[in-house]
C-alpha cells in the first residue's frame, strides 16, 4: 500500500508540515498554491491521469471535446486567484469574449441568441415588452450590488455554522440582497414576458436548484452573465487547471497522478488524521 504522510494542517510557517490533498479538481488545485504558498509541504493525489477533475478533455477521431464546464465565467475570480501568487491570468492562457455567448431554445424549440453587451440585450427587453427599459436597468443595478457584496464578503465565509451570517450588516441587508424571495418570484416583479423570464431566470440553474428555490440573492449570476461576460480559454476549459497546476509547481507541490493513487483510506490515529493509503505502491 502506498502511504504519504499527513499532518493536522496548522498555519505555522516555522515549521514544514506535510499535508496531502486528495483529487485535483478546482478545489484541490486551489488549496494546494494556498497551503503551499503559506510554507506546507503539499502533495496531490487524483486517480485520474491528469488535472482538473470533471474539467477534462475527451479525444475521439482527431477531435478534442470539453467535458464538464462548458464556457468561462466571473474572470474577476480566476483574476484574484492568479495575482494571489504574483501572476496574472494571461500568463498561462489566452481568454475569447464570446459573442453572441450563449444560444437559448424558447417554446416550440425556437433558437434566440443572446447578445454580448448590456445595451444590446436591454434592447433586446425593450423591442420584447415595451416600455420594460427601465425594469432592465433597476434589474441589473441590483444585480450588480448584490455581486459585489456577495463576492466581497458573504461568498468567503467558510459557512462552517450558520452563525457566520448573523451579523449587523447581514440583518439590515437581508431584504436589499433578496434573500428570503426566490429568483423566479424576482424576475417576474420585474418582466411578464414569458421569454424574458426564462433569459433572467436560467443563470442560476448552474447553482444545482429550480429558479422557484433559488434565493433572489443569486440574481448576481445575471451581473456575471450579461456585464462581465461568457469567455473561454483558447485551448479548451482545461486550459485552467493546467494553469492552476503550473502555479501549484512553482510553488513546489507535487503531483502524484493515476489509477495507483486512488486513494482508499484516510488514515487516523487519536481523533486526527495521520495520512492516507491508495492502490498502488511508493
Amino acid at each position: 500500500m502506498h502511504r504519504e504522510e499527513m499532518s493536522e494542517v496548522r498555519l505555522n510557517v516555522g515549521k514544514q508540515h506535510h499535508v496531502v490533498v486528495i483529487g485535483a479538481g478546482f478545489a484541490g488545485l486551489s488549496a494546494a498554491c494556498s497551503l503551499a504558498k503559506e510554507g506546507f509541504k503539499v502533495t496531490v493525489l487524483d486517480k485520474q491521469p491528469e488535472v482538473g477533475g470533471r474539467c477534462r478533455v475527451w479525444e475521439k477521431d482527431g477531435f478534442k471535446f470539453d467535458m464538464g464546464p462548458s464556457w468561462y465565467w466571473m474572470p474577476d475570480v480566476f483574476d484574484e486567484f492568479f495575482a494571489r501568487f504574483g501572476k496574472k491570468t494571461s500568463d498561462y492562457y489566452r481568454l475569447r469574449r464570446l459573442d453572441p455567448p450563449y444560444r437559448l431554445f424558447m417554446e416550440n424549440g425556437r433558437p434566440l441568441d443572446i447578445p454580448d453587451r448590456v445595451q444590446a440585450l436591454e434592447d433586446l427587453f425593450e423591442s420584447t415588452q415595451p416600455g420594460c427599459r427601465g425594469q432592465f436597468r433597476k434589474f441589473m443595478a441590483q444585480a450588480e450590488y448584490k455581486y459585489k457584496v456577495a463576492m466581497g464578503d458573504y461568498v468567503r465565509r467558510p459557512s462552517l455554522a450558520l452563525s457566520e451570517f448573523i451579523d449587523v450588516r447581514m440583518l439590515r441587508e437581508v431584504m436589499r440582497l433578496d434573500m428570503l424571495s426566490s429568483q423566479s418570484s424576482h424576475v417576474k416583479g420585474f418582466f411578464k414576458h414569458p421569454d424574458l423570464v426564462k433569459i433572467m431566470e436560467w443563470p442560476v440553474l448552474f447553482l444545482g436548484g429550480a429558479p422557484s428555490s433559488v434565493p433572489a440573492m443569486y440574481s448576481m449570476m445575471n451581473y456575471a452573465s450579461v456585464v462581465l461576460g461568457t469567455h473561454y480559454p483558447d485551448g479548451g476549459m482545461v486550459q485552467v487547471p493546467l494553469a492552476m497546476r503550473r502555479v501549484a509547481e512553482e510553488l513546489g507541490v507535487e503531483f502524484k497522478l493515476g489509477e495507483r493513487f486512488n486513494v482508499d483510506r484516510i488514515c487516523c490515529e487519536g481523533g486526527k488524521a495521520t495520512g492516507v493509503e491508495a492502490k498502488g505502491e511508493s
